[in-house]
């Protein structure tokens, strides 16, 4: 289910700083950063916040967050570069934290997410409560754990420069007459990244001189993650096409020349309605997608150790599609291939935001469908047939189960719904079992076990298995459902 985004290059005496984008050729575009040795140990990364938005089929919007920690009491001047592709456009700079870039950039994609993902768990919900309505309360044991899921001599000059209250950005552009050794001299950007810078030709770069703001140890709650203080830098660029399609490659392989581990590095990838996209991706450490119903995202659980998360998003909104890592150092990068949103991909998106509704549908409709047809059919041939039997057993007498099991769905269900979201899942399953197993054989055997011509042990048995044949057959076919809808 899960498919496998600038490179910055350091030598070992270096501190490289994450990159942005790069076109999608798998050349590293690594960048060095420019600091004293013995600065390195003081340095790390805090968090890299990627935003790619799919403009069209040629242009993609680039949203970077970029945070250097800096352990000492002073400010440093660390210099680095960060490839931006082709024909870019639209570039700026600012100085921001990273609560501000959060509440512009990524809150409503992450509520877009959360939203997806409790559509889907309510929609899973009301497929199960589907298998209760036609007695499948006798698979609790199976099913329920499933609900716990150029100019060689010229002085290179930059095509244009911003600045901020502590960083100044220049841009430079790479071809076939660059002098790299003078474009290295005049950025001051370390002789070891020349190679690198070759394999540029034809893109920009922009050249960062940044002063780091030192840590303060203190100022916050108990528990709460200080506001990191970075940059944030934005900017158009071409999608390339390439013999698998429209290509764009954002080099998360920057992590690998950092001599810490990343603490966070999240990439958003957003297409409009009409535009979807392929992604491949590396897999680092335990994977964590998903969300915990109460907690949230089930990977601000594992910030302390390397894990990864991946979760998306479809919609009258388009696609949205998040990757998170902790405490990780990426060697490979993420590929985005652009297509149209075909057919299916718009279905498929109009069904995930109706997940929910089809899924209440489809637990009434087949859950109730499968349950007549398995007392009218296959209970009269697991007793035996007669006459007296095929009266006592018309298909509108199963209907009275459904009924009684949806009157114990709501109570005493909905307390132990509430005694299962609180962590007493054996006991909350247990007494799902034991009450709504118990109810239901003991209205079978008042209502009719005595009056179809078999011994109750006989008209029991009889019951259980229709009851394990219908629900079992019901969950097959929930199964596929969520499968095609996009639930799971």
């Amino acid at each position: 289910m899960c498919s496998k985004l600038v490179k910055i290059m350091a030598s070992s005496l270096l501190l490289a700083v994450m990159a942005v984008v790069n076109i999608p050729l798998l050349a590293s575009a690594d960048g060095g950063v420019v600091v004293p040795y013995d600065l390195w140990a003081t340095l790390k990364e805090g968090q890299q916040i990627a935003v790619i938005t799919i403009q069209n089929e040629d242009i993609a919007k680039i949203d970077l967050f970029i945070s250097i920690l800096d352990k000492t009491k002073e400010s440093h001047e660390v210099i680095f570069f960060v490839p931006l592709g082709t024909e870019t456009s639209n570039f700026y700079a600012v100085e921001q934290d990273l609560i501000t870039f959060g509440r512009e950039s990524t809150m409503d994609l992450d509520d877009i997410l959360r939203s997806s993902a409790d559509r889907r768990h309510w929609a899973m919900q009301t497929l199960f409560a589907g298998a209760l309505m036609n007695n499948g309360v006798m698979l609790v044991p199976l099913w329920a754990p499933m609900l716990l899921s150029g100019c060689a001599a010229a002085e290179p000059k930059p095509e244009a420069t911003f600045e901020t209250e502590s960083s100044q950005i220049s841009i430079y552009g790479i071809d076939d007459n660059t002098d790299l050794e003078a474009l290295i001299n005049t950025t001051g950007l370390h002789s070891s990244v020349q190679n690198t810078l070759s394999r540029l030709r034809g893109q920009q770069i922009a050249v960062v001189k940044l002063q780091t703001h030192p840590q303060n140890s203190g100022g916050t709650t108990l528990g709460q993650k200080p506001n990191e203080l970075g940059i944030h830098l934005s900017w158009n660029t071409s999608i390339v096409p390439t013999q698998s399609g429209a290509t764009y490659s954002y080099p998360l392989g920057t992590g690998a020349s950092w001599s810490k581990p990343i603490e966070l590095t999240r990439v958003y990838i957003v297409a409009p309605t009409g535009m979807d996209f392929d992604v491949s991706y590396p897999s680092l450490g335990s994977e964590q997608s998903g969300y915990d119903f109460i907690e949230g995202s089930n990977i601000t659980k594992y910030y302390q150790i390397p894990a990864y998360a991946v979760d998306e998003a479809r919609g009258s909104f388009g696609r949205v599609w998040r990757v998170t890592y902790t405490q990780s150092n990426p060697t490979d990068d993420i590929v985005i291939v652009v297509k149209p949103q075909t057919a299916l991909g718009r279905l498929g998106a109009s069904l995930e935001e109706s997940a929910i509704l089809l899924a209440f549908a489809f637990a009434l409709i087949i859950g109730l469908a499968m349950w007549i047809l398995s007392w009218h059919f296959l209970l009269p041939r697991l007793l035996g047939k007669d006459s007296k039997q095929q009266v006592r057993l018309r298909w509108y007498f199963s209907l009275i189960y459904p009924a009684i099991n949806g009157m114990l769905i709501i109570f005493p269900g909905s307390l132990l719904y509430l005694f299962f979201l609180i962590g007493l899942t054996i006991p909350s399953l247990f007494l799902l079992f034991l009450i709504l197993g118990g109810v239901s054989i003991g209205a079978f055997t008042l209502i009719h076990g005595r009056h179809l011509g078999v011994s109750r042990g006989e008209a029991l048995r009889a019951f259980v298995l229709m009851s394990l044949a219908s629900s079992g057959a019901y969950l097959l076919l929930a199964f596929a459902f969520a499968k095609l809808t996009s639930i799971i």
